[in-house]
């Protein structure tokens, strides 16, 4: 009789846990899909956010560029004043010149200055290096970040 009951009782606990640690219905189990800052999971920087601040070129030293909010300002040497202009930053190009080209459209990869009608692409960014491709020409412009 107490053979019994012990293997009633071991029968009873597994059934229990397994229950409770399979698809029951119940919501006991974590959303591994789910990305949570509390879970230590941080999101990456959108590049809007990456090209916030001061960079300065890696061919020629005298050229910076900075980016302040939706802002892109330029200055070299020779230059009394910062050439300064709203900027855009879409899927594609959105300046009258290379509005038509036929780029792939990416996320948040195209800058674009509708006043001055031009254009880069982002091949990459972080928060040490930038580097953009001027779609006017298609030459390649690298930038490093000022620690200012």
């Amino acid at each position: 009789m107490k053979t019994r009951l012990i293997f009633l009782a071991t029968a009873i606990t597994c059934f229990i846990l397994t229950a409770c640690s399979g698809n029951s219905g119940l919501n006991t189990s974590i959303d591994e899909n789910k990305t949570d800052s509390t879970a230590g999971i941080q999101e990456q920087p959108s590049n809007f956010e990456l090209l916030q601040g001061k960079w300065q070129s890696n061919d020629d030293k005298t050229n910076f560029l900075v980016f302040e909010k939706n802002h892109r300002k330029e200055i070299s040497e020779g230059m009394q004043n910062w050439d300064d202009e709203e900027f855009i930053l879409k899927d594609q190009c959105e300046n009258e010149t290379n509005k038509a080209d036929n780029n792939s459209k990416e996320k948040d990869r195209y800058i674009s200055c509708i006043k001055s009608d031009l254009c880069w692409y982002i091949e990459s960014v972080s928060k040490e290096k930038l580097i953009l491709q001027y779609m006017g020409r298609g030459n390649t412009l690298t930038y490093t970040r000022t620690k200012e």
